[in-house]
């Protein structure tokens, strides 16, 4: 009986698991994309905020803590808990800057986004992310695998910056 099941999953079920694998890149990027969307949703949310506030960094703060409360009852929910003290003790200092680019970032949308508007603050962070991120890609930069910049990378990047340019003048 066992040889009949094993058999059967092998034709009828692999194929499947094969199909999800072979795909994962594509649904992860659906994913990254709708994500990505969010960010718009946050930055108009975050410069009304900041509108009513008249400071933005009020308005980033109180953006921050929301998103820090919501993560504590996640990892309450989960049941992860907290790191202890020796791990945050021992872990780079550079590993703390990511809390500080997040403060720029998100107080910067709230300044700019009213000013430039949602899709040229959007697109011109993009660019500028692709172009660090093929940086830190290329020379694996903060322990990341290293992926070559390619004529098509750069390539990609001048279009998207042309893109920013067009969505900026129309």
């Amino acid at each position: 009986m066992m040889d009949f099941l094993s058999a059967h999953f092998t034709v009828t079920c692999r194929p499947l698991f094969n199909l999800y694998f072979m795909y994962l890149k594509y649904i992860l990027t659906g994913v990254a994309l709708l994500i990505g969307g969010l960010l718009a949703v946050q930055g108009s949310i975050n410069s009304q905020l900041g509108n009513i506030l008249k400071n933005p960094f009020q308005a980033a703060f109180i953006s921050f803590l929301v998103g820090t409360l919501t993560l504590f009852v996640l990892n309450v929910l989960m049941r992860e808990g907290l790191p202890t003290k020796t791990t945050v003790a021992e872990m780079p200092l550079y590993l703390f800057v990511g809390g500080v680019i997040g403060a720029i970032y998100v107080s910067s949308a709230i300044i700019l986004i009213p000013k430039i508007g949602v899709a040229t603050m959007l697109g011109a962070s993009i660019g500028g992310q692709m172009v660090v991120a093929s940086i830190i890609d290329h020379y694996g930069f903060f322990g990341m695998a290293t992926h070559s910049i390619s004529p098509g990378r750069i390539f990609g990047i001048i279009l998207l910056i042309i893109g920013v340019v067009l969505i900026q003048r129309y």
